[in-house]
């Protein structure tokens, strides 16, 4: 296969969640330019037909939908929506999720509660949706959207947030026991943890003297870019990797090494 066809997502059905900015929008921005077909869905209706626009001028095939993951009707109506409209679901993207910075002793149950039905409960929704589309299609491929604070604990002169980085503990272990479970049926199950990225979620953390103390953590010398991410996005959607499942891509600019 030419590195091309390695890198093509040319008649393929992918589903974002938090697709409507930062690194969903990212993802579905690369996604769109290597030839996926794709379904975007998030909370607010508005800011994802937004993002659906900017993917449909340049040239991509895209669709939004309005989804609060923590819903499970909801879900269901979005894969439906998806099979209706292209028959099929090669690709999901678990990356919608809150974030929640402060002690373990200073985070009220109700906001504990929050991240978890979200980050977590939300996963499962997504995922045990899609699955059996794509094990009657003979395959598939997912990917999750976890982060660093998954397997090490952050600076505390930049954020603290234990309750929000147990909820990507949680996946990046589901990650790994389902790309086991799940290979006789062919699906992939791969994660991407990011480092430091300018979104939303992260922008409080970008003034001050607490961005040159970021910048300083990540052996390259620098926060994370578009491209950055873009890339490795799609490594893992793509058939260059269809060797690769139950990995976790650190996309920090060396901070775990």
């Amino acid at each position: 296969m030419h590195v091309n066809q390695l890198f093509s997502l040319q008649g393929k059905v992918a589903i974002i969640t938090g697709s409507s900015r930062g690194l969903g929008l990212m993802m579905a921005e690369g996604f769109a330019e290597a030839g996926a077909s794709l379904v975007l869905c998030s909370r607010k209706i508005d800011q994802c037909e937004e993002a659906a626009e900017s993917i449909r001028a340049i040239g991509g095939e895209c669709e939004a939908l309005r989804c609060d993951i923590s819903e499970q009707d909801e879900v269901k109506a979005v894969v439906a929506h998806a099979m209706k409209r292209f028959g099929k679901i090669d690709i999901l993207v678990n990356n919608a999720g809150i974030s929640w910075g402060g002690e373990l002793q200073d985070t009220p149950l109700k906001k504990w509660d929050q991240l978890y039905n979200t980050n977590v409960r939300g996963n499962y929704f997504c995922t045990t949706e899609v699955v059996p589309h794509m094990m009657a299609a003979g395959g598939g491929n997912i990917i999750n959207i976890v982060s660093i604070g998954g397997v090490r604990a952050t600076d505390p002169e930049v954020v603290t947030f234990p309750a929000y980085a147990s909820t990507k503990g949680s996946i990046i272990a589901l990650t790994r026991h389902l790309s086991r479970n799940w290979a006789k049926y062919n699906i992939r199950v791969n994660a991407i943890a990011p480092g430091i990225f300018p979104t939303e979620i992260s922008k409080t953390l970008m003034v001050g003297p607490q961005r040159a103390i970021m910048e300083a953590a990540v052996p390259l010398g620098r926060l994370g870019e578009k491209d950055d991410f873009k890339g490795a996005a799609l490594f893992l959607a793509a058939d260059a990797s269809r060797y690769v499942t139950g990995s976790v891509l650190w996309v920090d600019g060396g901070m775990l090494a």
